[in-house]
Formats: structure tokens, C-alpha cells, sequence
């Protein structure tokens, strides 16, 4: 017999995913985003419920609900994976190669998400990129 899934709207203050959401909308606009456009919707499941979260992303600005309206991408995860994730202590690329997020729609969505995700705990921010010459350029014998 299947059971009843419950949508739950709102959650506590002191609750790590509305903390997350809630620090992306707080200022309005994220360079990281800057020309960026998309909409991404988390589907949490707790339990019997599903906590949604709606973010969208228009050049930059951000707007964050928990409307269950459509969107670019829609990701699936449960609640402890979720938490993991946006604490740093699990790589979102590594949870959907894992089986532990799934995704239905845009993946340049979900991949213009995670540049705002943080890293592991004790690191110290983003690392520069590498250029391909810097690499082959060690690769080479001396």
C-alpha cells in the first residue's frame, strides 16, 4: 500500500536549509551570479514530507520561496543529503554521481547552483583555476 507523501511550507529559523536559502535571498543579488539567469526547485524529502524550496536567479538577483512552481530544474534529494551538502561536507557533483540527487530538467541550472555551495569544512575559500598550459607544463621532463 503506498503511503501519503505530506508537503510541509515552513520550517523553524533555526533550521539548517531555511538558514541556507534564507543567506542567498538575504542580499538581494550574488556576483557569483552576475548575468546569470535560471530557476532551480529542491524537493526535500523528510520523512512523509517534502520541504520545496523555489530559487530563482534573474542576471544576478535572487528570489527565494517555497513555492512549489515550476522550474528549470527540478532536484530531488533527501533531507540529511541536502544539509551535507550545503554544509560543505558532501560534493553535490559526488551525491548525484552517487545516486543521492536526482535531477529532471536543466543541468547548466543545477551546475550555475553549486558555484554557491561551499566548500569542505577548514577550507579557505575557492581555489584558482589552472590553466591546461600550467599543467603540461609540469608534465614535462626536465
Amino acid at each position: 500500500m503506498p503511503t501519503e507523501t505530506r508537503v510541509r511550507t515552513s520550517t523553524s529559523a533555526k533550521d539548517p536549509l531555511d538558514q541556507f536559502f534564507a543567506s542567498l535571498a538575504q542580499p538581494g543579488h550574488i556576483a557569483t551570479f552576475e548575468g546569470e539567469s535560471a530557476t532551480v526547485r529542491f524537493d526535500v524529502q523528510d520523512g512523509v514530507e517534502i520541504d520545496r524550496w523555489h530559487l530563482a536567479v534573474t542576471k544576478g538577483d535572487v528570489a527565494v520561496s517555497r513555492q512549489n512552481r515550476s522550474a528549470d530544474a527540478v532536484v530531488h534529494v533527501d533531507r540529511p543529503d541536502l544539509e551535507a551538502i550545503v554544509a560543505g561536507r558532501r560534493n553535490a557533483q559526488a551525491a548525484m554521481l552517487r545516486g543521492l540527487v536526482t535531477l529532471e530538467g536543466d543541468m547548466s541550472a543545477l551546475m550555475m547552483f553549486q558555484r554557491c555551495l561551499p566548500g569542505p569544512p577548514g577550507s579557505k575559500g575557492r581555489v584558482a583555476p589552472i590553466s591546461s598550459a600550467s599543467v603540461m607544463a609540469r608534465r614535462r621532463p626536465t
